[in-house]
């Protein structure tokens, strides 16, 4: 059984809501909400959501949404974090679509973006056909 080292993301708040499991982001219920391809961040549509770069989460426009632990950003304090206590199982990982690249990635700006990190990845609703 392979041990597979997994980071938490936390919001501009210093809450913890994400978990990066290998390259599949997960919630704190287990449902995985995307993924990371080389440092390009996806939704579960295969939508390019932002990046993971030395720690840091950023939107398209490059501007922090979320960090790892051991981020350390020039220019912007980070708060102090806290980890939720709170059991685990994870959903299975979806599939990585080919279609999903490592985008060219530019130096981000340091500075918080308006998104809210629990906005950057949404939850994948099922289809009607899935209900069915």
């Amino acid at each position: 059984m392979a041990i597979v080292k997994e980071h938490v993301l936390f919001d501009r708040y210093g809450r913890a809501v994400y978990r990066l499991c290998g390259a599949v982001f997960y919630d704190f219920k287990g449902r995985p909400r995307g993924f990371v391809a080389g440092r390009t961040v996806y939704d579960l549509r295969a939508q390019h959501r932002g990046f993971w770069q030395n720690w840091v989460l950023s939107d398209r426009m490059r501007r922090v949404v979320g960090f790892g632990q051991e981020a350390r950003i020039i220019g912007l304090t980070l708060p102090p974090t806290e980890i939720p206590l709170l059991p685990f199982v994870n959903q299975p990982a979806p599939e990585t679509p080919a279609e999903a690249v490592d985008l060219q990635y530019v130096m981000y700006m340091p500075a918080w973006s308006m998104m809210q990190l629990n906005n950057l990845l949404p939850i994948e609703e099922p289809t009607e056909k899935e209900n069915q």
